[in-house]
């Protein structure tokens, strides 16, 4: 049975430390602030879920700066290790790369659960290129409180070992990749038994890059007109710039020469329909005076997308709304 730590206690933080404690698991939630600390050991976590009881339980919870907070006795442990990384994109850094790559043992592996592109290649600086194992959610959540959040939509889990497209990062040797094929069949078989509906992919990358082209219409659109999900199915013109957004976006993706699904626009529109009371995690970060994924998701595709001389426009534009939110509310303290 695989040991969980848990860095990033927002809502899909705290969604995964739940279900993975109450499967059984032996978790560990890591957080930033000693305040959330304290509360979530004295107070455990509380998912709420559509139609069942609460579910409370009680993981073990450490600070992301706590000297030897994830290493006591993880180098001597013999069971499977998987670090989970649910922090947002902006919160990595090679800081944060040292951090974790201290917390490894022998049996550790960092699985990234973030919704831009790039976080790979920064975490890669301090952890060996096999030991990371990339993964996209359509799980959604909601956090309460800093120990609370509802399960507000079931989706599915993706996950795949990351494969670096530059010589600057050492390709795995024959055995370690056996033991990363079996770490991930692992994997995908303890998260559907804590409740998540997960399934393993060789091409990750379209599957993140296919969600990075939904999050890069909805995210920047939402947050801008202040609305939900849904809300931006209700007008033809809206729907007109966000098919000229995703075309943008399918552009980069075609020049790099990733593989998408047939039928991105339907799935687009599909997601909008499911997700249709939800708030973005932009619109929520604009909402809550936070500073916003914005460049790790539209500011990465404009900077792909001019580094290959295409014309962003589109991008550039809901990217500096969104900009200005940020600068309104930093300047609104």
């Amino acid at each position: 049975m695989g040991r969980y730590t848990i860095v990033g206690a927002g809502a899909l933080g705290i969604l995964f430390a739940a279900k993975l404690t109450a499967g059984g698991y032996r978790t560990e939630l890591v957080v930033r602030r000693e305040e959330q600390r304290q509360r979530l050991a004295q107070e455990g976590i509380t998912l709420g879920r559509e139609g069942e009881a609460p579910l409370r339980v009680f993981p073990d919870v450490t600070r992301i700066d706590e000297p030897d907070a994830g290493s006591r006795g993880v180098a001597e442990a013999p069971e499977l290790h998987y670090i989970v990384l649910t922090v947002k994109q902006t919160d990595i850094t090679v800081q944060l790369a040292e951090n974790l790559r201290s917390r490894m043992g022998p049996m550790s592996w960092v699985v990234c659960l973030q919704n831009g592109i790039g976080h790979a290649e920064t975490l890669a600086t301090h952890i060996p290129a096999g030991r990371l194992l990339l993964a996209v959610t359509t799980e959604a959540a909601l956090k309460r409180s800093d120990t609370a959040a509802d399960h507000t939509g079931q989706g599915e889990t993706w996950a795949g070992p990351w494969t670096p497209d530059s010589s600057r990062f050492q390709d795995v040797s024959g055995t370690e990749r056996s033991l990363r094929e079996k770490t991930q069949k692992n994997l995908a078989k303890e998260l559907e038994s804590a409740g998540f509906r997960t399934f393993l992919s060789n091409d990750i990358t379209s599957r993140i890059w296919q969600k990075l082209l939904i999050n890069a219409v909805v995210n920047p659109l939402t947050a801008i007109l202040h609305v939900r999900n849904g809300e931006l199915l209700q007008t033809s013109g809206l729907q007109d710039y966000m098919r000229d957004l995703l075309a943008e976006g399918e552009k980069v993706a075609a020049a790099l020469g990733i593989q998408l699904e047939s039928g991105l626009w339907e799935r687009l529109l599909q997601v909008c329909r499911l997700t249709a009371t939800n708030r973005s995690s932009m619109l929520q970060d604009i909402l809550a005076g936070r500073r916003t994924e914005i460049e790790a998701i539209n500011g990465s595709l404009i900077r792909k997308g001019e580094d290959l001389g295409l014309d962003m426009t589109v991008h550039k534009s809901v990217y500096r709304l969104v900009k200005a939110l940020e600068e309104r509310n930093s300047a609104n303290g």
